[in-house]
């Protein structure tokens, strides 16, 4: 019995690991492409409140640990069997995938932004499940959401000499947006005029370059975090209903027609129908289904993979 038990144990273990490896690879697949969020995967596949709980912990509790002088105590907090494969299949994915997205995203962008455009409406569904009822506070914070979104989104994209000042302000700024479902980082890159940028140092292993954007990343992530932490913790349903406007709000970005203007603005067009059009169509649909199949299965519901007392799933919050 003992023998089967523990078979039992080290098959979910097994399992939990190679879905944290996968919602870490897609995450760092979705990073990669201006106008998808890690965040939005993070919170379709059910791991978003663990991840801000981590970084939370990493960036507060951790530190204040070993400064102490507590360091056996600090690394003992570490949720190493959460972190570990998202992190692994996210570095995966950015580095072995970052090339092959850029040649994507610049051969065949329409069926790629029509893939995502599919991905995103079917998250603002499965994320719609995590509030009971509706009010019309949480309706008028949707709404908030989706017009702020819709207007950062129309402003033309900056220039600027990739300087270590650039990039520690640019991982700063685009950590925010990673970190949140609906805003891309990427996007946030390309409206500071720092995409290509970067992405061209991923690809050439530029170490400086990425050391700098690496920095500001953590700085970004790690203030920021504890906000957004808190605000799930303690107004879980407004702050989803927001963050459900930023992502109705990023369509307009992940639109597969779009026109660049020459002040560096994309404006959405209709196409002309053609079998092009008729696949594409088809992508959104696969891109909606792909995710609509994940929540029939079980994969989008939120997962409990942080054995800690203070960890809090929030349930309060979500039931009001």
């Amino acid at each position: 019995m003992k023998n089967n038990a523990e078979k039992r144990k080290n098959k979910d273990n097994g399992g939990r690991r190679k879905r944290l490896f996968f919602t870490g690879f897609t995450m760092g697949i979705a990073d990669l492409v201006p106008g998808v969020s890690g965040g939005t995967i993070a919170f379709v596949l059910g791991i978003y409140d663990e991840l801000i709980y981590s970084i939370r912990l990493l960036s507060g509790q951790f530190p204040r640990l070993l400064l102490r002088g507590q360091v056996k105590q600090a690394f003992n907090l570490i949720p190493y069997t959460f972190l570990i494969p998202l992190s692994i299949g996210l570095i995966t994915a950015v580095f072995g995938f970052v090339q092959v997205v850029t040649y994507l995203l610049e051969n065949q962008s329409v069926y790629v932004w029509s893939v995502f455009f599919g991905l995103v409406l079917a998250s603002v569904y499965v994320v719609s499940k995590r509030i009971s009822h509706w009010s019309s506070r949480r309706v008028l914070l949707l709404t908030t959401g989706l017009v702020i979104t819709y207007v950062i989104l129309g402003f033309p994209a900056l220039n600027a000499q990739p300087t270590a000042l650039v990039l520690v302000s640019t991982g700063a700024i685009a950590s925010l947006a990673m970190i949140l479902p609906g805003i891309s980082g990427s996007l946030i890159m390309v409206i500071l005029g720092q995409y290509e940028n970067v992405i061209s140092a991923v690809a050439r292993r530029d170490i400086p370059q990425i050391i700098f954007f690496a920095i500001g990343a953590i700085v970004g992530l790690s203030f920021f975090a504890r906000f957004l932490g808190w605000l799930l913790k303690n107004y879980h349903a407004a702050t989803i209903a927001f963050l459900m406007g930023i992502m109705l709000g990023s369509l307009r970005r992940v639109w597969p027609w779009q026109i660049e203007q020459s002040n560096g603005i994309y404006v959405n067009s209709f196409p002309v129908l053609d079998w092009s059009v008729t696949i594409a169509v088809g992508l959104m649909v696969i891109g909606f289904v792909v995710v609509w199949k994940l929540e029939k299965i079980g994969a989008a519901q939120e997962h409990d993979d942080i054995a800690a007392p203070s960890f809090s799933p929030y349930e309060q919050e979500r039931q009001n």
